[in-house]
C-alpha cells in the first residue's frame, strides 16, 4: 500500500510540473507554441497540421496579442471562408470559421494596427438582392469579445476588389481588376490601388504609381503600419517563376522607390504571395504552393503513405510560411 502511495504522490508531481511548465510556456507568450523565439531567415511553414493543412490556406494575420491567428481556407476557387484559431485555456484551438464568415465566400482577414476591426474582401450582397459574384472590400469592429455584422466598403459595386491593408493613417490598399472591362476576374489586369480616408468613409480609389504597379498583375498587398514600405504579389518578369514578394519604399515626400525582389530565402518557382507581418514586426507571413519533397519509403508503398502526401503541407495548395523579417533588409 504504502509503494502504491509513492507511485501515486510521484505521479501526480511528475504531471503537476508538466501543467506548470505547459503554463509558463504558453501563458507567457502564447506565440511562441506557434513562432520560435528567435526568427529565421530561411521560410518555414507555419503549423503543419493545425493551420497550414493538405487544404488551401492563405493570408495569415495575428491579432495584437497573439491570441488568434486569422486565415483564408479556399477549395477550387469555389468555397472559400475565414478561419480562426484562438488560444484559449492554455492551448491553441482547433481552426473554425469565425460568425460572420461561412455563408458568402470570405477571404483576405487582415486585422487593423490598432486590433479593433478586421478588413476582408466577400462577394456577399451589397444590398438586399444584390450581385452575389462580385467581390468588394468590408470590414467587422470589435465589440468587446466578438466582432460586429460586416460594413461594405462600397468603392466599385461592380469591379472585383480583394486583399484590403490599412495603415496608421487610415490609407486604404487594395487589389482590383479596374483596367478591364470584362465582367468576370482578370488576374492579368490586376493592379494595386489606395484609397486616402475622409470623415464619411475613404475618397475615390487611385493606382499606385510605378514602379509598385507594371504592365503585369500586381496584386496582394500589405503596407507597413507607417506607410514606409508595401510589400506585395507580382508576375513581373525576372523573378524566380510565377509570382514571388516584392518590396518597395516610400520616401518622405511619398514617391516610391525602385522594387526589389525578396530573393531566393522568401520566393520560389512557383507562387509566392499573400504578405502579412507579425504585429511586432518580427515575422513575416506568406502563402506559397510550393510542394514540398516527400521522401519514398523502401519497399511498397501503402495507403497511409498516399494519405501524408496528399493530405498533408507541402502536397502543392496554399500554404502559409513564415520568416524573419531581417529578409526586407529595411
Amino acid at each position: 500500500m504504502r509503494k502504491i502511495i509513492v507511485v501515486v504522490s510521484l505521479f501526480l508531481f511528475f504531471c503537476s510540473h508538466l501543467v506548470v511548465k505547459s503554463q509558463l510556456r504558453y501563458n507567457s507568450d502564447p506565440a511562441s507554441f506557434l513562432l520560435p523565439e528567435e526568427p529565421s531567415a530561411t521560410s518555414r511553414i507555419l503549423a503543419s497540421g493545425l493551420i497550414s493543412t493538405g487544404l488551401d490556406e492563405v493570408n495569415g494575420s495575428f491579432s495584437l496579442d497573439f491570441h488568434e491567428f486569422y486565415f483564408t481556407v479556399f477549395h477550387r476557387n469555389d468555397i472559400s471562408a475565414i478561419l480562426v484559431t484562438r488560444y484559449s485555456g492554455g492551448v491553441w484551438r482547433y481552426p473554425e470559421v469565425v460568425h460572420f464568415s461561412g455563408i458568402y465566400q470570405d477571404a483576405d482577414p487582415h486585422v487593423s494596427p490598432c486590433g479593433k476591426r478586421i478588413y476582408f474582401s466577400s462577394t456577399r450582397p451589397l444590398e438586399v438582392g444584390g450581385r452575389d459574384d462580385v467581390w468588394n472590400l468590408w470590414y467587422v469592429d470589435r465589440l468587446d469579445d466578438e466582432w460586429s455584422k460586416p460594413v461594405p466598403i462600397v468603392l466599385d459595386s461592380n469591379r472585383h476588389e480583394r486583399h484590403p491593408t490599412i495603415s496608421n493613417s487610415g490609407t486604404l490598399y487594395f487589389q482590383a481588376d479596374y483596367g478591364t472591362s470584362l465582367v468576370t476576374f482578370d488576374f492579368l489586369a490586376t493592379n494595386i490601388y489606395y484609397a486616402i480616408p475622409n470623415v464619411s468613409g475613404w475618397d475615390a480609389p487611385m493606382k499606385l504609381q510605378a514602379p509598385v504597379n507594371s504592365d503585369h498583375a500586381d496584386y496582394s498587398p500589405f503596407i507597413s503600419p507607417d506607410d514606409s514600405f508595401i510589400i506585395f504579389a507580382s508576375n513581373r518578369p525576372g523573378g524566380y517563376g510565377n509570382s514571388d514578394l516584392y518590396i518597395a519604399n516610400r520616401n518622405e515626400d511619398g514617391i516610391w522607390g525602385n522594387v526589389r525582389n525578396l530573393g531566393s530565402s522568401v520566393n520560389s518557382s512557383e507562387n509566392d504571395h499573400y504578405p502579412s507581418l507579425s504585429p511586432d514586426g518580427r515575422f513575416l507571413f506568406f502563402a506559397s504552393n510550393r510542394k514540398l519533397e516527400q521522401p519514398i519509403p523502401a519497399g511498397r508503398i501503402n495507403y497511409t503513405y498516399f494519405k501524408r502526401v496528399a493530405l498533408g503541407a507541402g502536397n502543392g495548395l496554399n500554404d502559409i510560411y513564415f520568416v524573419g523579417t531581417s529578409v526586407l533588409n529595411l
